[in-house]
């Protein structure tokens, strides 16, 4: 789900990595961008340094090796992963003792607050929390870590600039959030989860949809220049403030990533707060940051901002693709089904008898939407709904159906059936469906008359239209 990326070594002279010594010159040049060069660090603040950047360096990993074009590194990434898997249901089992083993449902149900998820950023922070114990033991002499703080900023904020682009992107093409299907219109409103509710309340306006992702875009694009960092993490801590409250307040399950997210943003913009504070809140002067690179010769500084703009038009060039592909697979301009639309039932026969559409009747077909050529579904009598899998045969005008998720040891297929259009308003579909004969004469409603979709913008309004 997360974008990453990361500043190769090569770019960072081995200075830069090192922990300042004991006793900084006055005007260091890499000292982070509103630090006093020169004062020392106390221990605490020295403490939560060390865990906080092995912390970010854990969650963030393998970023920005999983960016690499064709990298012929997924066998790494997989025993990484695998390592961590290893980790996580031993913590689960023997350290927290939970009563059902974990499983790694990452990339299979598209929820990143499973027990797996938490479990796994417990152990980050153990072992964030061991290493930073073992690295005051071993450089007790050490003052400050001004250049490695430094280092941790770039390293985060293109990191977080490409996570904002990917999810801004997938906004602006409206990926993320599509128009509301015809499944999803014709649903009783009460039905709705609330963070279906959500995606329906952003799918139906388009220009908030666009508005939302250039901001997200707009703020991950400012951290990839060092002048512009402090206002993209001042523009991503206001996005991301939203989106955590939206998370938690619609029922998101991706509560924990997203306040990774903003705690980042708000870390890079954490050495300006007190510049901020001057100028924002107590009306005072506020000194220039220091801008300066850690990298003081003309090349590397040359090089540095051409493989920034190299990687960040990469960035903008793939996520860009990525989405107008998804757009044109499920878009409003994807190709449509041969019985596209949504149909309320007039006649159901079932094994030669016409039955009446009565609530009781559990099987009776009440409602079927066709949005994609992929699947359909149907909504009986008693309110459930039934989605099946599709597969058109256009020269036979015929219609096999088949198990939305197949269950081990079940039948994949389910039935199938011929379709005609007798005129644009009506359908007829005959054949079988779990094992009955049936015959389903359907009237076609016209979706686009829906409020929720006709009303439109309107500057001047007499009265509220509330319902």
């Amino acid at each position: 789900m997360s974008v990453d990326f990361k500043v190769p070594h090569s770019w960072q002279p081995k200075s830069t990595l090192r922990d300042t010594p004991a006793a900084p010159a006055a005007t260091d040049p890499a000292a982070a961008p509103g630090v006093a060069a020169g004062a020392a660090w106390s221990l605490p603040r020295r403490i939560a340094f060390r865990f906080v950047f092995c912390y970010f360096l854990l969650y963030n990993f393998p970023f920005p090796l999983t960016w690499l074009p064709d990298s012929g590194l997924d066998a790494l990434f997989q025993g990484y992963y695998k390592l961590w898997d290893a980790i996580v249901f031993w913590a689960g089992k023997h350290v927290l003792h939970l009563s059902h083993q974990v499983e790694n449902l990452r990339g299979k149900t598209g929820s990143g607050d499973t027990t797996y998820d938490y479990v796994l950023i417990l152990c980050y922070a153990a072992f964030a929390a061991f290493a930073a114990l073992a690295w005051t033991l071993a450089a007790r002499r050490t003052r400050d870590h001004r250049r490695l703080h430094e280092g941790l900023r770039i390293y985060l904020r293109y990191a977080l600039g490409s996570i904002l682009i990917g999810y801004g992107m997938a906004k602006v093409i409206k990926t993320q959030f599509p128009f509301p299907s015809q499944d999803k219109l014709m649903e009783p409103f009460g039905e709705a989860s609330p963070m279906g509710l959500l995606w329906t309340f952003m799918g139906v306006s388009t220009p908030y949809t666009v508005f939302a992702g250039a901001m997200e875009t707009m703020g991950g694009v400012l951290l990839f220049f060092r002048r512009t960092t402090t206002l993209g993490a001042l523009v991503i801590v206001a996005v991301m403030t939203n989106v955590v409250m939206l998370n938690l307040c619609y029922d998101v399950p991706v509560k924990q990533y997203s306040i990774h997210l903003l705690l980042t943003a708000a870390f890079l913009l954490g050495p300006d707060l007190r510049r901020l504070a001057n100028v924002l809140v107590l009306n005072r002067p506020a000194a220039p940051a220091n801008l300066a690179p850690p990298w003081t010769a003309r090349w590397a500084r040359i090089a540095a901002l051409g493989l920034s703009i190299l990687f960040l038009g990469y960035l903008l060039w793939i996520t860009g693709s990525q989405n107008l592909e998804s757009s044109s697979q499920f878009g409003p301009g994807a190709s449509k089904p041969p019985i596209y639309g949504t149909f309320e039932v007039e006649q159901f026969i079932r094994n030669g008898h016409a039955m009446p559409p009565l609530l009781t009747d559990a099987s009776h077909w009440r409602r079927l939407i066709v949005s994609y050529p992929q699947g359909l579904s149907v909504r009986w009598m008693d309110g459930s709904v039934h989605r099946f899998r599709t597969q058109y045969t256009p020269a036979k005008h015929s219609v096999a159906f088949s198990a939305w998720e197949p269950r081990k040891g079940a039948a994949d297929k389910q039935g199938a059936f011929t379709y005609s259009l007798p005129d644009p308003d009506h359908l007829v579909l005959q054949g079988t469906l779990l094992a009955e004969a049936l015959e389903v004469r359907l009237r076609r409603i016209e979706t686009s008359k829906l409020l929720l979709v006709n009303r439109g913008f309107r500057w001047v309004s007499e009265f509220p239209l509330n319902r």
